[in-house]
């Protein structure tokens, strides 16, 4: 039996929120997985922070373990620990004034820092590269430092990251800023801010088939985050698939303002859990918004299509087009009215139908639901 839809004027009460060889299956893995085949050689040791601004920047003492710089043996930087951030980052390459030309990857990263300096650090940081790379087998641990990102990416291309494990990170799991062509695929981002951050980018790819009910690291997980799971600013021609964005504090997914558009979800989980009252502080986690929800759509970002998500908001609604101008104090148990008006809602094009979800807010004409 199909379950009722709920929209805001008739919302229930309460709400209760899925014969080979070895060997050649060995080889079969390796070739489909990538950089996930050199996470057995993965042996990291302890190293100080490197950067990199030229060309000449590319030694041994900076972790280059094999490569040339061609394209078609490009370095690698491989097998390095990185818990001294003090420089504001662990690893960064800056191409910002073109001393850069050379390929490069990035594999087999550690980090378990604690502290950061008082502006933040990236464990990872690239500027301006515009070269195929990737950066993968990435694992790291800040201690919920604040302002600490995992990945940053300004004004680069052509980037593929892939097995990043990022967790208790300050600030965001990735973030790309004016950057695009990016491809995220199996990684799991956790952090106090959000998952996944897309400023000003384009053309992003976030995910490839796989099966959800899989064991972590199987598919991308961006779960457990104060913020939420991917929040999209302004940005365009995005893909994502076969992602899970669940128990974020925040939301699932957030597309907002009015340059997000041409963006595209399919086959993925959404869930905005909702803020929780921590017994050691009392304080509710996540943001103070009137658009938690399993998937919000904000201030005219349009022509969005989802489709095959199960999506559920839990403490709120399970899909929102703009905010209600409440929030839902998991502290106290009070709905507490947001000084301002609410949050405005999206733009034309917006079709969600086809998606198993119970709950709405704000879409005229009511989205079908597959639940």
């Amino acid at each position: 039996m199909r379950m009722k839809l709920v929209s805001r004027t008739s919302r229930r009460p309460s709400r209760v929120r899925t014969s080979v060889t070895m060997l050649a299956v060995g080889a079969l893995l390796a070739v489909l997985a990538g950089s996930r085949a050199f996470a057995v050689t993965c042996a990291p040791m302890d190293h100080a922070p490197i950067t990199i601004k030229a060309d000449r920047d590319f030694t041994a003492a900076n972790g280059v373990v094999s490569g040339d710089g061609s394209a078609g043996n490009p370095y690698l930087i491989s097998n390095v620990k990185l818990n001294d951030l003090t420089p504001g980052y662990g690893l960064k390459v800056d191409n910002s004034k073109g001393g850069v030309t050379k390929y490069f990857n990035i594999q087999c990263v550690q980090s378990s820092f604690q502290n950061a300096p008082p502006k933040g650090a990236r464990l990872i940081w690239l500027v301006g590269v515009h070269q195929t790379t990737s950066i993968s087998n990435v694992s790291a641990n800040s201690g919920e430092d604040v302002a600490s990102d995992g990945t940053q990416l300004d004004s680069c291309s052509n980037i593929t990251l892939d097995t990043l494990s990022i967790n208790k990170f300050g600030h965001d799991g990735v973030q790309l800023n004016s950057s695009d062509h990016v491809t995220i695929l199996h990684s799991k981002l956790k952090a106090l801010h959000n998952g996944l951050t897309l400023n000003s980018s384009h053309d992003i790819s976030v995910g490839d088939p796989c099966d959800l009910s899989a064991s972590s690291g199987t598919c991308n997980e961006f779960t457990y985050d104060d913020g939420r799971g991917i929040y999209v600013n302004n940005s365009y021609n995005i893909q994502v698939q076969y992602t899970k964005t669940n128990a974020d504090d925040s939301g699932g997914i957030l597309l907002d303002g009015s340059g997000t558009f041409s963006v595209t979800l399919t086959n993925g989980v959404a869930s905005g859990n909702g803020p929780i009252c921590p017994q050691s502080t009392g304080v509710p986690t996540g943001d103070r918004v009137d658009t938690i929800a399993g998937i919000s759509i904000t201030n005219g970002a349009h022509d969005i299509n989802v489709k095959g998500y199960a999506i559920n908001g839990n403490s709120h609604d399970d899909i929102m087009n703009g905010g209600d101008g409440t929030y839902i104090n998991p502290c106290t148990g009070l709905t507490e009215m947001l000084n301002g008006r609410n949050t405005p809602p999206g733009g034309s094009g917006l079709d969600l139908n086809g998606n198993c979800y119970h709950l709405e807010y704000g879409f005229f004409p009511v989205p079908t639901s597959t639940c």
